[in-house]
């Protein structure tokens, strides 16, 4: 069972459409075989807006001309959300092949990874009943959206350390109207983003028993 896989832990912040590229190249060669290695990004997005293929422009709310050209209709499952500086993004293409081929599934495991993280954080987080996505305080401090194709996953999480909650109001997050966005900021004002980062790839190299290879 091949379960290695590529890191990368761009040290700037990345335009959200060149990420969005390099997920659908790995994909690709992951499901014709050219490659056998997946694929962990972790980083950090500029400002921009993300919805999935069945999303409602309806959650889009208070938007400008400007505000539009950062909005991306995108191969994943889920509603709008937010995309910024010190929001630690996760993608994960992996061959549910080697794991389980069960969306429920994957989507419960990561929101357990999501919550183990925090564990590590010293921050007490939950899933909420009927949602996707894990909670502190009811108030939403990740969101999950995930595509599939042939078992090749593709997307992730994103995971708020201390962005700009305002740029939340714009839209209702993950199609939720009375959604409160919440930072791990709030809860662990000690804790450092690059610390965060490094815990968050052992997390998720441990909950999926994963290699990481060199490219």
């Amino acid at each position: 069972m091949n379960r290695t896989s590529i890191v990368i832990q761009p040290n700037k912040i990345s335009y959200f459409k060149d990420i969005y590229n390099l997920q659908k190249i790995h994909q690709a060669n992951l499901i014709a075989g050219i490659s056998k290695k997946q694929l962990i990004w972790i980083g950090e997005h500029h400002l921009c807006y993300t919805m999935g293929k069945g999303a409602n422009s309806e959650n889009l709310i208070s938007f400008s001309k400007e505000d539009i050209s950062k909005v991306f209709k995108i191969n994943r499952g889920g509603e709008v959300t937010c995309h910024m500086p010190g929001q630690i993004v996760v993608y994960l293409v992996l061959n549910l092949n080697f794991y389980k081929k069960d969306l429920n599934w994957y989507l419960r495991k990561i929101e357990n990874l999501i919550i183990n993280i925090l564990a590590e954080l010293k921050i007490k987080a939950l899933r909420k009943n009927g949602f996707t996505g894990v909670w502190c305080d009811n108030k939403k401090i990740a969101s999950i959206g995930i595509g599939c194709k042939r078992w090749i996953s593709i997307h992730g999480f994103a995971l708020n350390f201390n962005c700009n909650l305002q740029n939340f109001n714009k839209i209702y997050p993950c199609g939720i109207k009375d959604c409160v966005m919440t930072n791990i900021c709030d809860y662990n004002s000690e804790i450092g983003l690059i610390d965060v980062k490094k815990i968050v790839k052992k997390i998720v190299q441990e909950e999926f028993s994963l290699i990481f290879v060199p490219e």
